[in-house]
């Protein structure tokens, strides 16, 4: 099992942590939101593809998003959803 964390402004309860399974981190993520649909729009476009300015950060490491593709979250790691931030 990994944690998925969130920001709580973003789930319809406050909850930010959520329970699921290992895998490709494009899998976990398609899995997430297909778990909890509130979600889906914030980090898929209506064509269904990854948002890209959404940040994800799997064990403190921020994922450059052309790594995204081939990064796996193993069991015990934590995947960090950041909403996106504008600013210089």
């Amino acid at each position: 099992m990994i944690r998925i964390l969130i920001p709580s402004v973003w789930s319809p309860d406050g909850r930010t942590a959520f329970e699921a399974s290992e895998g490709p981190l494009p899998d976990v993520v398609r899995r997430f939101a297909d778990d909890n649909p509130w979600i889906r729009g914030r980090l898929f476009g209506p064509d269904g593809a990854p948002l890209l300015h959404v940040n994800l950060v799997v064990d403190d490491e921020l994922v450059p998003r052309r790594q995204r593709d081939a990064a796996v979250v193993a069991a015990g790691s934590t995947v960090t959803i950041l909403a996106p931030m504008a600013g210089g």
